[in-house]
């Protein structure tokens, strides 16, 4: 068996897998707010859009608000800036009389398609000093630590698995990477 990789005497910030990714976050977190500031929404409400945008149905509020990692009062306020937008609508669940789930409309979903682009400048200046290499190696590591940590929280996968492919350019000469590959 493989003896742990921290010990008390060992773990510091500067080596902690747990404060690296949360700075990191954060510091992500803050960059694309700035970004945001010259759009009509803000980076958390595109968060909100963005992932509104890949479901096939509404959703509750409670199963966004896991998805975002912000608490119900947050959400409410995110949520209530877009529907007075018209970006998102509140309706009954068809199940549950009672519940309202979330659905974003027409005008959401080219918002949360428009404002990727800023997300995308970004990412892109972000991993600028790495090579393709790193960049496919971290993302591998970050996919398998998610799996992991997914798994070991008992919650339903918030990203599918990862590809066996990663998305290429049209025209890109890039190779395929064998599944969980870097």
């Amino acid at each position: 068996m493989r003896q742990p990789y921290y010990t008390l005497a060992t773990l510091q910030a500067s080596n902690s897998v747990g404060f690296l990714m949360k700075r990191c976050g954060v510091l992500m977190s803050q960059l694309a707010e700035q970004r945001f500031a010259a759009l009509s929404i803000s980076f958390t409400q595109w968060l909100a859009l963005h992932w509104l945008a890949t479901q096939q149905r509404r959703v509750s509020a409670t199963r966004l608000s896991e998805q975002l990692g912000h608490d119900m009062g947050a959400l409410t306020r995110v949520v209530d800036q877009l529907e007075r937008r018209g970006f998102v609508r509140r309706e009954r669940s068809r199940r549950d009389r009672r519940a309202v789930e979330i659905a974003i409309t027409p005008a959401g979903r080219r918002q949360a398609k428009s404002a990727k682009r800023v997300l995308l400048e970004l990412l892109n200046q972000l991993v600028a000093p790495f090579s393709e290499r790193e960049i496919d190696t971290l993302i591998a590591l970050l996919q398998r630590l998610m799996q992991h940590l997914q798994r070991a929280a008992g919650v339903e996968a918030a990203v599918p698995p990862p590809a066996t492919r990663r998305p290429t350019p049209s025209g890109s000469k890039r190779k395929a990477l064998p599944a969980g590959a870097a």
